[in-house]
């Protein structure tokens, strides 16, 4: 009797921590987030997303719930009369939004032209939107002119400087950055700010970049040599 009591009471035990496991996966449940055809995901949370240029670009990531800042291109190929072809691609663009636990998401570009000449104009300026049932619950517009990024072209000018880490890494960063950065409200109004990890180095870097890159856009031919030549040393 004992052995069989003490079977029952193994089981039971047994039974218990499945379920207690299966509630902590229940609870730990992942977003999707669903890519639209022709955007390029290029960052999320301050990290590169590399894609390979001759592998079809990824359509669905998954993340955990919260905060995310997610960076973009428009990213098309059209094939033109007499078998030619153009590349058109926008600068990156950076959205930031909550996501809730064991949700479905998409991230869009709102508007996309079919037609080529006008998707030429669209590509300088195309608006990245995150989107939930059809209702866009945030979106961010690029930026006029932006085309691969000023310091995309810093950081191959100085062969690799920054570690590898290119126009839209660095833009997610400051996505994020933004992100802990109150917004201006009248006197004896108290707000609440989110919380990122690792806020303080962000911002740090990011400042540090502004002035390096402030430095070398003034720079005359000899001193961005000079500068070359103590980055490799």
């Amino acid at each position: 009797m004992k052995s069989n009591a003490s079977l029952l009471k193994k089981l039971t035990i047994g039974l218990l921590f499945v379920g207690a496991t299966s509630v902590s996966m229940m609870s730990q449940a992942a977003v999707t987030l669903l890519v639209d055809d022709h955007i390029k995901v290029t960052a999320i949370n301050g990290q590169e997303v590399q894609q390979s240029l001759f592998q079809p670009l990824t359509k669905e990531f998954t993340l955990q719930p919260g905060q995310h800042a997610i960076t973009a291109k428009y990213d098309r190929l059209y094939n033109l009369q007499r078998d030619e072809h153009d590349y058109l691609r926008s600068g990156n663009v950076s959205v930031t939004a909550e996501l809730a636990d064991n949700q479905t998401y998409r991230l869009t570009m709102p508007n996309q032209p079919e037609d080529y000449e006008a998707a030429k104009d669209y590509a300088k300026q195309p608006t990245l939107a995150i989107q939930q049932n059809n209702t866009v619950i945030a979106s961010q517009q690029g930026m006029a002119g932006n085309q691969g990024g000023l310091l995309s072209g810093l950081g191959k000018a100085l062969g690799g400087v920054f570690g590898g880490a290119g126009d839209a890494e660095l833009q997610n960063q400051r996505a994020i950055a933004a992100l802990d950065q109150p917004a201006a409200m009248p006197n004896n109004t108290n707000v609440g700010t989110t919380n990122i990890k690792q806020t303080t180095s962000v911002n740090t870097s990011t400042n540090t970049l502004d002035s390096f890159m402030q430095i070398w856009l003034q720079a005359t031919p000899a001193e961005r040599e000079k500068m070359r030549q103590w980055i490799q040393q």
